[in-house]
């Protein structure tokens, strides 16, 4: 009865710690694998997240090219200049009004009038718009070709106003006038967002 007794006392002297021991160790593994389970989804998520980083900078890339700036609205004005002549086109007027600059709020628009209240907060930025007129006059297949090289013109523009009219009783002479808004978008100096 005394061995049987000592031999139990002995099991549960060295099989108690042998437990909580064996319980902590489950613990620790459990915790191990729901890192590596977080890790995974982690890396996982950090792949999608990439992937969504490098279309918005792609997105950011492409409107940046098209914004018009000060020496992109110059570049606009010779380029309609080149399609004009590239037409065989008489250029009469070509005038690239000065920047008019506005504070740009969440939810607005260029062109559209948006309310107040529809605006939303004000942002870091500033809209920039130019104006630029310009009246040509040809033949109909040289004001067509002079259409078609424009359409093709990749900016963030506005025809605000396009007049045909026939200078001659048989039609063979045409003008054409366009009034066009150029768009651009930049962030506000320290100055100017201190004054809003």
């Amino acid at each position: 009865m005394v061995g049987i007794i000592v031999t139990f006392v002995v099991a549960l002297v060295t099989l108690i710690p042998a437990a909580d021991e064996y319980s902590v160790l489950q613990e620790r593994s459990g915790e191990a694998v729901r890192r590596l389970e977080s890790a995974t989804n982690d890396r996982n998520e950090l792949s999608l997240v990439k992937t969504k980083h490098a279309e918005i900078q792609e997105s950011l890339k492409t409107h940046q090219e098209r914004m018009i700036d000060e020496d992109a609205a110059h570049r606009v004005r010779a380029s309609l200049v080149q399609f004009a002549r590239g037409s065989n086109c008489h250029l009469r007027r070509v005038d690239l009004g000065p920047v008019r600059v506005r504070q740009w709020h969440e939810n607005d628009h260029p062109v559209e009038t948006v309310t107040a209240a529809q605006r939303g907060k004000k942002t870091n930025f500033r809209l920039e718009v130019r104006e630029l007129r310009l009246t040509l006059t040809g033949k109909i297949d040289e004001i067509e070709s002079f259409l078609e090289k424009f359409e093709a013109l990749d900016a963030h523009l506005n025809l605000q106003d396009m007049k045909l009219k026939s200078l001659d009783a048989e039609g063979d002479q045409i003008q054409l006038e366009l009034a066009l808004q150029l768009f651009g978008i930049r962030r506000a100096t320290k100055e100017e967002s201190m004054k809003s």
